[in-house]
This record gives structure tokens, C-alpha cells and sequence, in this order.
């Protein structure tokens, strides 16, 4: 299958160097490629419906194993990141009674391009400042250990 410019390539960038959570993210990046292909071939409602739906559980599924490691690894930020996923999920939420509320398939697929770049916007720039921690954290205890 042919690649499309809408289509978002994993790569070492979007890491945040825990296995568990940038497995959880790869996957994520799979389903948002999905959501992006059937908008972009024009796939009618119901199926670009199904996979929002399919990205809500698995998002809210990957916001609690995400807050449960960045508490376990005492990141000091772990509450204000649980708090924005929360926010995340209730825009999430609406946006998707506003898609199965659209007639137009202008206005459906807008807000189903909108769904999209909230969680990927959230990857980009929240996901990536505990990054930042962990690589710090990992550098230090390889120097106090080295």
C-alpha cells in the first residue's frame, strides 16, 4: 500500500524512551493513520465512527497506564499530566457527539481531523516534556552507578 502525506511515520523523535508507553504510542500512531486514511478515501460515517470510538478506549486505556508510571517513577509532574489527559478526554468526548451529530461529511471529517490532532498535539508537546525527565533521571543514576 502506497504511503500518503497524511500518514505519520514513527521514528525515534516521537520516543519518549520507555518501551511500554512508546509501544502504547506506536499503536496510537497506527490507529491515527486509520482515522486519517478513512477520512482522506472518504469512507463513509460508521466507519470513521468505529475508529474514533476504537481511539477513545484505547486512548483512556493508555491515559491510565501512562499516569500510573509517571506516579511510579515519582515524575513530579505526574498530577498536572493526569489532569490534561482528563481535559483531553472530556474534548475528546465532545468533539465525537459533534462528529455523530454532523450531517456533512465536510463537518464530520473536520471533527474527526480535530480528535486527531488533539492526541497527537498531546504526544508532541506534554508526552515529550517527561521525556526530557526520564532522560535526565536515567543519565544521573548511570553516573551515580558509573
Amino acid at each position: 500500500m502506497e504511503r500518503s502525506e497524511w500518514e505519520i511515520r514513527w521514528s525515534d523523535f516521537l520516543s519518549v524512551g520507555i518501551p511500554e508507553i512508546d509501544d502504547e504510542h506506536r499503536a496510537f500512531v497506527g490507529r491515527v493513520n486509520d482515522l486519517n486514511r478513512a477520512i482522506v478515501e472518504l469512507e463513509d460515517k460508521a466507519t470513521v465512527e468505529r475508529i474514533m470510538a476504537l481511539m477513545l478506549i484505547e486512548a483512556t486505556s493508555h491515559f491510565r497506564n501512562e499516569a500510573r508510571l509517571l506516579k511510579a517513577r515519582q515524575y513530579p509532574q505526574a498530577a498536572d499530566h493526569a489532569r490534561k489527559h482528563e481535559e483531553l478526554i472530556d474534548q475528546f468526548t465532545r468533539l465525537t457527539a459533534k462528529f455523530r451529530e454532523g450531517e456533512l461529511s465536510f463537518v464530520w471529517a473536520m471533527n474527526g481531523l480535530r480528535v486527531k490532532q488533539l492526541l497527537v498535539d498531546h504526544l508532541l508537546q506534554e508526552d515529550m516534556k517527561f521525556k526530557e525527565y526520564f532522560a535526565e533521571q536515567t543519565k544521573e543514576l548511570n553516573r551515580l552507578l558509573g
